[in-house]
């Protein structure tokens, strides 16, 4: 029990705290569809989809002090990531705290890759349809994937900073991807600091080791990928025309026109979610967010081709460290494919 003098104490401190200020939240699902689709990246109905795979991992247990339901939790998480901006400019959008948004990012960020991401970034059942869509861009033969790596800029770490320092001087983390025809995602890999090659994020890829174990996507299928990559059975990379052959010249082309969809698809991705340009949160964090912002391109499925950026080149790394060494049953499997362009 407390004392009177103390009991008095005790009230002028209660009395004494700032009062907790709730500010009115906007009903966005009054907006039309372009202002809703500008804001969050999705329309109504995706975003209708996404509640239903996260929206119990988001669900408060209680209603106390306006806790926030999974949908505002979604769209404060999705704003932040089509918006690029600051954590306090999007908490005044929603009427919520800087520290509210950094927590909610955080969750809808880790529910999109524990809930979502291995359900929809992955090969598709039918993948001949794969197949057939790659061959009608260029010609190419038994395509199921077009595979690169691009730069996504952090902010300096504390620890091993210079591990994420890049051939551009800049600190980044470097993003394996594979896409398909139309753009979706088959297989991500966020998880190498920006100075490592794009060959050593393969080369230490859960999708290295299916591949050179006899896994296909499809029978006999490949993937197309630039110089900086080594030329295997599975992965076909350019060749050089020292004897200007006419058949190498009319295979290049083809593997230049069809392997620039992931250029494409690096282009539509920061496009779509700005907070690509520069991730201002730890390396670790950066790689869930990138991860989660590819799922959601998977999910609207509404990419398009040209949206694609010239400056994606420049992300590269085949200028840096040592290139992979060509195996001899690549460049038999690409001689094969050549041939094909002889006729």
């Amino acid at each position: 029990m407390f004392s009177s003098s103390d009991e008095s104490d005790f009230e002028d401190y209660y009395r004494g705290r700032r009062p907790r200020i709730f500010r009115e939240r906007i009903n966005f699902e009054l907006m039309s569809y372009h202002s809703f689709n500008e804001k969050f990246r999705i329309s109504f109905s995706v975003c209708e989809e996404l509640l239903r795979y996260i929206g119990p991992s988001l669900e408060h247990e209680t209603n106390r002090n306006h806790a926030l339901s999974a949908k505002q939790q979604i769209l404060i998480g999705l704003h932040w990531l089509g918006n690029g901006g600051q954590y306090h400019g999007v908490a005044d959008m929603h009427g919520v705290s800087k520290a509210t948004v950094c927590r909610v990012v955080k969750k809808v960020v880790n529910a999109i890759n524990e809930r979502v991401f291995p359900d929809k970034v992955k090969w598709p059942r039918n993948t001949a349809d794969v197949v057939e869509k790659f061959y009608s861009i260029a010609g190419m033969p038994n395509v199921a994937g077009c595979i690169d790596g691009t730069l996504i800029k952090i902010d300096a770490p504390r620890e091993h900073e210079d591990r994420f320092v890049d051939r551009h001087g800049n600190h980044s983390i470097n993003c394996m991807l594979v896409c398909g025809p139309d753009l979706n995602f088959y297989y991500v890999s966020a998880r190498w600091p920006g100075k490592v090659h794009d060959a050593r994020v393969l080369r230490n890829s859960e999708l290295f080791s299916k591949m050179n174990s006899g896994w296909r996507p499809h029978p006999r299928s490949i993937l197309l990928g630039d110089s900086g990559y080594g030329c295997t059975d599975w992965l076909i990379t350019p060749k050089n025309n020292i004897t200007n052959d006419e058949a190498v010249q009319r295979f290049n082309r083809a593997h230049k026109s069809t392997r620039r969809l992931i250029e494409n698809a690096f282009g539509v991705l920061k496009e779509k979610f700005p907070c690509l340009q520069k991730l201002r949160v730890n390396p670790i964090y950066a790689c869930n967010i990138v991860k989660a912002c590819a799922t959601i391109c998977n999910l609207t499925s509404n990419t398009l081709s040209e949206i694609g950026s010239e400056n994606d080149e420049e992300d590269d790394n085949s200028s840096r460290e040592e290139i992979e060494p060509d195996t001899q049953s690549g460049l038999t499997r690409r001689d094969e494919i050549i041939n094909l362009f002889r006729q």
